[in-house]
């Protein structure tokens, strides 16, 4: 089992504006209390998180109605790291249109205390030709699909018209290129707009579902 989700603290750097994680106790057993009993502030994008369409899109559904079929199954990690552009030439190029969920490897390492802005974004192009060729989920160690600049959160949108959610800011530096089994479940976070993720690459073949 390979663990790609990023480890989350009152350290991790949040997208610029965003909320950082803060953890108050509100109990705890060094007081004298009976046990320790914590609240989080923190943003819903904090980490390995999986976005939903009301992120972008106003009439947009949100995680309560994700299908969590799309966060559990056959994957393809494929590594873009030195890549301009991830076109739909780079994923045909790696036999990736077709593949029913991709993860995208982009960064040399993964910096917990540094929110790193220059990340590769995912092309229109190249998110139209995954999406016209029937993928389910679409996953990134950037924390967005979309350039920090592009206010029109085209690849957000393209993807969101198809159905498919979107995994943003995992930790694929243990992950080498090839297909494995995702388990990546949402929170049942009614009517919010992301939500935290727990995600784990298991060997190819390993996972079996009834149908």
């Amino acid at each position: 089992m390979i663990d790609i989700t990023r480890r989350l603290s009152v350290a991790t750097a949040p997208w610029p504006g965003d909320t950082p994680l803060q953890i108050d106790w509100t109990l705890h057993l060094s007081r004298g209390d009976n046990v320790s009993l914590s609240s989080l502030t923190l943003s819903s994008h904090a980490g390995t998180h999986a976005d939903a369409p009301a992120h972008y899109d106003q009439e947009g559904y949100t995680t309560d109605h994700f299908d969590l079929a799309a966060f559990i199954g056959p994957v393809r990690v494929i590594d873009a790291r030195g890549c301009d552009s991830l076109t739909a030439e780079f994923f045909k190029a790696r036999n990736a249109v077709g593949c029913s969920r991709v993860l995208v490897r982009s960064l040399e390492q993964v910096r917990q205390h540094e929110f790193d802005s220059d990340f590769l974004p995912l092309s229109p192009g190249g998110a139209e030709a995954l999406a016209g060729a029937g993928l389910m989920l679409y996953g990134t160690d950037a924390p967005s699909v979309d350039p920090m600049d592009c206010s029109a959160m085209t690849a957000h949108r393209v993807l969101g018209a198809a159905g498919i959610p979107i995994l943003e800011s995992l930790d694929l530096s243990e992950a080498s290129p090839g297909d494995y089994e995702l388990l990546a479940l949402p929170m049942r976070i009614m009517a919010a707009e992301a939500s935290l993720v727990r995600a784990v690459l298991l060997p190819a073949g390993s996972l079996v579902l009834e149908r």
